[in-house]
């Protein structure tokens, strides 16, 4: 059990993670582990756990021969998930957004070319991957890996978009390209999909094709009636914006609530009509927020406009943004909205203790965890969550450093296993205590301890001295 702590240890150095690499135990931890060093990213490229090399091809920062060795792997789970280049979150107290470093050249041609169409198609997926490559996949024999390479490209190809359309089967890969238009659908091209729709003899499965349609559509006044006429298009149609302003002024005052949320979501929309407009959101809900509000360039005036909007959407999204002013964050902070509170929580830097204490109090979810973690979180709410009858509130809070060492000692006995093995990580237990719960019964403290931040180098060499590493 101290082996696999010690592969969490977020101190273990270079040496240490590379003798772990060769260890009798579950190493999927420490595959993920984003300062890897490359010797021990080769020895786990060799395992012959295909799940093991899965998860190190998830690495955003491989060496050139171990991405060549998975791009060549003889499981396509294990080249798909290096193909793919996913984003990831880090989980520091704010959540940040991290892009992978690009792979090499030879290996992007490797999976260009591989054989399996679902790895091509995780390839398309790859933001970092270079424009000639990515001109070449839109000649792919799939369509669907055609699609995306089209759709993930940023500008899109507009001048293949049509020509893609036409090949695209089914309503996935036409959706995908939709939502990556750089300018209205051509009216006869909208023309063309809703004929092939009505055709069709599951007309039920292109239900999202035609609300992307609506929405993209370079709109005459056949199309418009066409599409409001449809109780499923209408907010649809509602965000187009080339909806005349006429119809769009009607749609403000649409007697259904997903009508009038799609207008006041319209980018460039008279900021007095917008005001006018009443929605009611979910406030529990994961959705509801404006995308391209997101990265709109907005002074503080323009934040401060935003943040008293009397729109939930608007007030959830601009807490997202992590550039905005202490003023900003003060006044969405104090919103009504629990999702716009939640928000502040999850990714302002400068999010108030009070508030994180008090959202913290209730809140179930993942990132409750990097609350408890947040430089602002008050001791004395985290002492006090350490002291509750939930031991899911115990296990939350058990490794913060500002509980008093008694209240440590006392979750160190809990009845909980991932209590006392959060217990054990605490970075405020002294030493020499922490050096004695190595020698515990306990697999879980054991377990705790060996990943605890403040372990001395030399105490993790002597346990891999033990393990015979």
């Amino acid at each position: 059990m101290s082996l696999r702590g010690l592969a969490s240890n977020p101190s273990a150095p270079p040496d240490v993670l590379v003798r772990l690499a060769a260890a009798d135990i579950d190493r999927t931890g420490l595959a993920r582990r984003r300062d890897l060093p490359a010797p021990a990213a080769v020895t786990l490229a060799g395992d012959e756990d295909a799940n093991l090399r899965s998860e190190l091809a998830a690495h955003p920062d491989l060496p050139a021969e171990v991405q060549i060795a998975l791009a060549r792997d003889v499981d396509a789970r294990v080249r798909g998930r290096l193909a793919e280049g996913a984003e990831y979150f880090t989980t520091v107290g704010v959540h940040g957004r991290h892009f992978p470093e690009p792979l090499s050249r030879e290996v992007y041609e490797l999976l260009a070319r591989d054989p399996e169409p679902k790895v091509r198609r995780a390839l398309a997926f790859n933001r970092r991957l270079p424009d000639d490559i990515r001109a070449g996949m839109l000649d792919d024999d799939d369509a669907r890996t055609a699609a995306i390479a089209a759709a993930e490209w940023n500008p899109a190809p507009t001048a293949r978009i049509s020509e893609l359309l036409s090949r695209a089967k089914g309503a996935f890969g036409r959706e995908l390209l939709l939502l990556r238009l750089d300018g209205p659908l051509p009216a006869e091209a909208a023309r063309g999909m809703l004929a092939d729709i009505d055709s069709s003899s599951d007309p039920a499965n292109s239900a999202g094709l035609l609300r992307q349609i609506a929405a993209t559509a370079d709109l005459d006044a056949d199309l418009t009636d066409r599409f409001l006429t449809d109780p499923q298009l209408r907010a649809g149609v509602a965000a187009n914006p080339t909806l005349d302003p006429e119809h769009v002024a009607a749609l403000a005052h649409d007697p259904d609530n997903q009508v009038r949320a799609a207008v006041v979501a319209r980018r460039g929309l008279d900021p007095v009509l917008r005001e006018s407009v009443p929605v009611e959101y979910d406030d529990r809900g994961s959705g509801n927020t404006v995308e391209w509000l997101l990265t709109e360039d907005l002074s503080e005036a323009d934040q401060l406009s935003f943040a008293r909007s009397r729109h939930q959407v608007f007030r959830k999204t601009l807490a997202m943004r992590t550039d905005l002013s202490d003023e900003t964050v003060g006044i969405l902070a104090a919103d009504e909205s629990f999702a716009v509170r939640l928000f502040v929580c999850e990714r302002q830097p400068n999010a108030p203790g009070r508030l994180l204490a008090q959202i913290a109090a209730g809140w179930k979810s993942y990132s409750r965890w990097d609350m408890l973690a947040h430089k602002n979180f008050p001791a004395d709410a985290a002492t006090a969550l350490a002291r509750s009858d939930d031991p899911h509130d115990r296990a939350v809070a058990a490794a913060h450093p500002g509980l008093p060492i008694e209240t440590i000692e006392a979750l160190l006995v809990d009845g909980a296993d991932d209590v006392r093995g959060r217990a054990a990580t605490n970075p405020s237990i002294p030493i020499d205590r922490l050096i004695t719960l190595l020698e515990a019964d306990d697999s879980a403290v054991v377990s705790g301890a060996a990943a605890n931040r403040t372990l001395p180098v030399v105490t993790m060499h002597q346990i891999l001295d033990q393990a015979r590493l």
